[in-house]
């Protein structure tokens, strides 16, 4: 280093300084892209979920066994003398009512004890009151019905136990029963059962405390008796049916996915004859083929003093979702870990050069290494946005599979569990973006109203946001209640264009429900043979849509709130959950770039042309810099931007700035900034950052800038 002795040592221990901070990063940005892989994510997600299961299974067998602390405290209290009959009724108005999952409370005495006589004791709850009676719908003491076996039983073997789940016919509910026996001096010295304690435990307590577990939008949990009773489960309808028996059974059409998940989950728990917790993430996960969703099922066993009848709680988590929500942060961190590379590489290229004699080469070398790094680090944004293939909620949709998400979806808005489902169906033949904002879209809707009037001659489903519709009725099947209509309509949407020409969007469908307020509008699962959101189950295979590309198609319910009742009284207008069936689409870049790309990246090359010929020096003259013909030919580019400009704000009319747009407004400022060069240059001011070797600082400088602004707009726009 001859001539740069005075500034080769500082600027190799700067380099060198640089270079060892960037990698040193790079270090860090790897060890967090480590910890932020799908298995880690997963792994993370798995724990939590057994968490969740093991307190849930907690809790519920917290309160189970109180109930079961109080009926035995109560039957030692009457074996003792403490209670009797004319303190019962006090007694257990006062209990009842800080036992808000206690349902109901019996006393009932032996036959015998009052000279055949059947005595009984019963409270139960009425809405906000509490009736004591002293009689019951049946005979419990020679009933041989499962509603009587918190009689028999206890009776029979002289013990205290839990009963099966079953419908009480005197309460009215599903519950679950603890009986104990008492006895009493007077009553054969107290050697047999003078009568049995039942307190009747509040199976809707169990489907709410599990129906609130914190699973995600479309996690659910369960309950599973010994037998397979399912005590709790999204699906209303099949609550207190036995999950061997419906595991088998076909069904109807729409309910295939369900029963499949069901069976799923039993030859889950199948393998496992202890109920322990379970742990391995790659064996306890069920995938549906019809739906390519997969799920995680973890359970446990509820243990209680002297159990008789095990039940087991378990979560089953949608592991997609779990996915979706790390997913921007999965790319962020891949980013910074690009970006931590691309540095240290060039920083490193900053200190090999700085070790030799500095030359117009090496300058010209690090401004390519600099720019093509910018480039790359652009290309691998653009890859990483065109390659996202997950459901994105941008709209806070929440995605639904099957009846089980369904139901775990309306549960959270509190919907009516009794409410008709009305099955909802689509099929789109035809789909054209008319407008920026404007949609025009042709297929069939079909629904099963047999629960409603199967006489119906008007839809009982509209579009709200379209601005003009056509629907006629196609076909009807009377047998399975069953009404298609052909429909036609326009619908005005909000579009969001910032990221074009790499811009995905969301085209909708929302259905609003015109049969009746206490019924649901669900989607028609079983109308579909291929749920798979890519194979895109609802639109016609040879769909034509010109500049887009078809994704994915999927149903949705999507909360809304309104200011008004319609006129209707009683109307819920807040968080309202609502049926959406969204059409997915990526923009066709073939168009996009030979329309606006090609154009900026030619003028951009012309541009540098433009500077290139900026010289002083008589052999250079050739090209004929003078500082007017730099601005003319600055003006001629000029006018060609702003005709492709303006051409980009007439096809997509937006109010925001979008992301090509960006480039036009840096090659306006790269315009500005050589023709300012050009005519400084050419004056007679001394400023030697232009004047110095021929204006070679600010040659060089031009693609590292522009491609690092772009850059960084594009980590701006994107993440």
């Amino acid at each position: 280093m001859t001539a740069s002795d005075s500034w080769g040592k500082p600027i190799v221990r700067i380099a060198l300084l640089l270079c060892v901070l960037s990698f040193l990063l790079m270090v860090y940005a790897g060890y967090e892209y480590s910890n932020n892989t799908d298995d880690k994510i997963l792994e993370c997600a798995g724990e939590e979920a057994n968490k969740t299961a093991c307190n849930a299974s907690k809790n519920i067998s917290s309160e189970l066994n109180s109930t079961r602390l109080f009926t035995t405290g109560v039957a030692q209290n009457l074996s003792s003398g403490k209670l009797n009959d004319s303190t019962l009724d006090k007694y257990f108005r006062a209990e009842i009512e800080k036992n808000p999952n206690i349902f109901s409370i019996a006393v009932a005495y032996s036959p015998d004890v009052h000279n055949g006589n059947r005595t009984v004791i019963h409270c139960k709850r009425n809405g906000s009151e509490l009736d004591v009676s002293s009689t019951l719908p049946y005979d419990y003491a020679n009933s041989s019905e499962e509603t009587a076996a918190w009689y028999r039983n206890p009776m029979k073997s002289g013990c205290a136990g839990w009963n099966s789940p079953y419908f009480g016919i005197a309460d009215g509910a599903y519950q679950i029963d603890y009986s104990a026996p008492f006895y009493l001096p007077k009553f054969k010295n107290g050697s047999e059962a003078a009568g049995v304690v039942c307190a009747s435990y509040f199976l809707e307590g169990v489907r709410k405390q599990v129906g609130k577990l914190k699973l995600g939008k479309t996690g659910y949990g369960f309950v599973l008796s010994q037998e397979g009773v399912i005590i709790s489960y999204p699906i209303q309808e099949y609550l207190f049916g036995n999950i061997h028996e419906l595991a088998k059974e076909n069904g109807e059409k729409n309910r295939d996915e369900d029963k499949n998940n069901l069976r799923l989950i039993y030859e889950k728990i199948s393998k496992n004859k202890t109920y322990d917790l379970t742990y391995d993430l790659t064996d306890d996960s069920i995938r549906s083929n019809k739906t390519g969703k997969s799920s995680w099922v973890f359970y446990e066993n509820i243990s209680s003093i002297n159990w008789t009848t095990n039940w087991t709680v378990g979560v089953v988590l949608p592991k997609e979702e779990v996915l979706l929500d790390k997913k921007i942060e999965q790319d962020c961190s891949v980013i910074r870990f690009i970006l931590a590379t691309f540095a240290f590489l060039f920083f490193l290229s900053v200190l090999f050069v700085s070790l030799y004699r500095y030359d117009d080469r090496i300058l010209w070398m690090l401004a390519l290494i600099f720019s093509f790094l910018c480039i790359l680090g652009m290309g691998t944004v653009w890859h990483l946005t065109l390659s996202e293939s997950l459901l994105e909620d941008r709209n806070e949709d929440i995605v639904v599979f099957d009846m089980a998400d369904v139901e775990t979806v309306l549960l959270h808005y509190d919907t009516d569990p009794k409410a008709p489902r009305v099955p909802t169906g689509i099929f789109i033949q035809s789909l054209e973006f008319s407008t920026a904002n404007d949609v025009t879209m042709t297929g069939y809707v079909w629904q099963n109203i047999s629960e409603l009037d199967a006489k119906m001659i008007s839809p009982s489903f509209s579009f709200p946001e379209s601005k003009e519709t056509i629907i006629e009725k196609a076909y009807v099947n009377e047998d399975k209640g069953i009404i298609g209509w052909r429909f036609k309509t326009t619908l005005r949407q909000q579009f969001d264009y910032s990221r074009y020409p790499f811009d995905e969007e969301d085209v909708w469908i929302e259905f609003w429900n015109n049969a009746s307020e206490k019924s649901v509008l669900v989607p028609d699962f079983g109308s579909y043979y291929n749920l798979t959101p890519e194979s895109c189950p609802g639109l016609k295979d040879s769909l034509v849509l010109e500049g887009w590309k078809p994704q994915k198609t999927f149903f949705s319910y999507r909360e809304n709130s309104y200011n008004t009742n319609f006129g209707v009284k009683d109307f819920k207008h807040d968080n309202v959950s609502e049926l959406y069936f969204n059409v997915d689409v990526k923009r066709d870049l073939k168009s996009p770039f030979v329309s606006d790309l090609l154009p900026i990246m030619v003028v951009a090359i012309l541009l540098f042309v433009v500077l290139s010929i900026t010289t002083r020096e008589d052999k250079k003259k050739q090209f004929g810099f003078s500082s007017s013909g730099v601005l003319a030919y600055c003006a001629s580019l000029f006018f060609v931007l702003i005709i492709s400009h303006s051409s980009l704000r007439a096809k997509i009319p937006t109010d925001s700035v979008i992301y090509l747009e960006y480039f036009y407004l840096i090659l306006y400022l790269a315009i500005l900034a050589v023709s300012l060069n050009s005519i400084l240059f050419a004056s007679h001011v001394d400023i030697p950052f232009i004047d110095a070797k021929d204006n070679l600082y600010v040659k060089v400088l031009y693609w590292p800038i522009i491609t690092g602004v772009l850059l960084l707009i594009t980590l701006m726009n994107f993440y």
